[in-house]
């Protein structure tokens, strides 16, 4: 967007160099009044960057400041730079207006135009000028008539991509609802056989040491405590619905991408799904994946992000948030990275944060507990 300002800034100053030294050329000795109108029409082109909202009155402006440099004319040629101007003007009007102001200001232009060449004035150039608004006009009405239908394109592609978005939030729920239920139905059937089986034995089990007193009994009585005990855990493990490790930053993606419009390329090389972290190191990945996630739908024009994890030699556990740039970037270290590199320092990683060949890379690193 700045280096467009620039160019057109660039093109600007050559055209107008270009008509003033036409018009210095054929004898006018008005050189101060040339420039102060120059100077006029580029106070309201560096006022446009900065106050869009007033374009209108600004390119206004400039059309009166080309118009009262060029009117009077002290040569008996045409001044071809003078037409570039206006036309220049055209295209800006296009840029920064529509609507009604647009055909309004393509006339006032056209008026200009015709005034600032009265004197050469001949039935071909009014033919010209007739051919050329009839064109114009024409291109204007085309113009507007493809906008108007782009837009409601764009109407409906954000009325599918919402409701796509939202079939995607239920299907995800559907799907943890329904794990749900079938962990809960498969920790009932635990509890109601195994568990009462487990139970019954051990009264059995009780009878019998009772019955002829024998040592051996209670060391199966144990056994069968113990077996009962972890049938109780895998029940209660069951019923609970945490998901933690790569499990759980799996899905998280599958939840930004639902919820935002965010593409994310997840891959997994070098072990990384063989290896088993603690749940501290995988808590820090979970964090530090999902910060660096945020911050790019949070700050990055393109919603991309490729996200790798990796374990090489079984010794080491790193993972990379990469996200494409479309311009350059001046970014600092806020709260949210730095409580990231916290994080992997409590468990003995670095965490690294640098641009290379147009992507802003985010890489933590940990050793892996033997």
């Amino acid at each position: 967007m700045k280096s467009n300002i620039w160019v057109s800034l660039l093109l600007w100053i050559l055209v107008w160099l270009s008509a003033i030294t036409v018009e210095l050329a054929g004898g006018s000795e008005t050189s101060a009044y040339l420039f102060s109108m120059m100077a006029l029409f580029f106070v309201a082109f560096f006022f446009m960057s900065v106050a869009k909202s007033a374009a209108i009155y600004l390119l206004c402006i400039q059309l009166i400041s080309i118009t009262l440099a060029f009117l009077f004319s002290s040569h008996d040629w045409m001044n071809p730079f003078v037409l570039l101007m206006f036309l220049l003007l055209l295209v800006s009007c296009f840029k920064w207006t529509s609507g009604r102001f647009t055909y309004t200001f393509t006339i006032a232009v056209l008026l200009a135009s015709f005034l600032t060449q009265m004197e050469f004035l001949s039935i071909t150039l009014v033919s010209f000028y007739l051919l050329l608004a009839t064109i114009l006009i024409i291109a204007i009405y085309e113009y507007y008539k493809y906008f108007h239908h782009l837009s409601d394109i764009e109407q409906r592609y954000q009325a599918l991509l919402h409701t796509y978005k939202k079939l995607k939030r239920d299907t995800i729920t559907h799907d943890q609802l329904t794990r749900q239920q079938e962990r809960l139905h498969i920790g009932r059937e635990i509890h109601d056989r195994v568990g009462h089986t487990l139970t019954n034995l051990l009264m059995q089990i009780e009878i019998l040491h009772l019955k002829d007193g024998r040592e051996e009994w209670n060391q199966v009585k144990v056994l069968a405590q113990e077996s009962l005990q972890e049938t109780r855990k895998a029940v209660k493990a069951l019923k609970e619905d945490s998901v933690t490790g790569i499990a759980a930053i799996i899905q998280l993606i599958r939840k930004l991408e639902a919820e935002q419009y965010i593409s994310i390329t997840f891959s997994m090389r070098q072990n990384a799904l063989s290896i088993t972290l603690s749940p501290d190191q995988a808590t820090v990945v979970y964090r530090a994946i999902q910060e660096s996630l945020t911050n790019i739908m949070r700050h990055s024009a393109g919603k991309e992000a490729t996200v790798l994890l990796e374990a090489p030699g079984s010794a080491t556990f790193r993972f990379e948030v990469t996200n494409p740039l479309t311009e350059d970037v001046e970014w600092r270290e806020g709260f949210g990275i730095q409580s990231m590199r916290d994080r992997l320092q409590q468990i003995g990683g670095e965490l690294d944060i640098f641009i290379y060949q147009h992507n802003f890379v985010v890489r933590g690193s940990f050793p892996l507990k033997e």
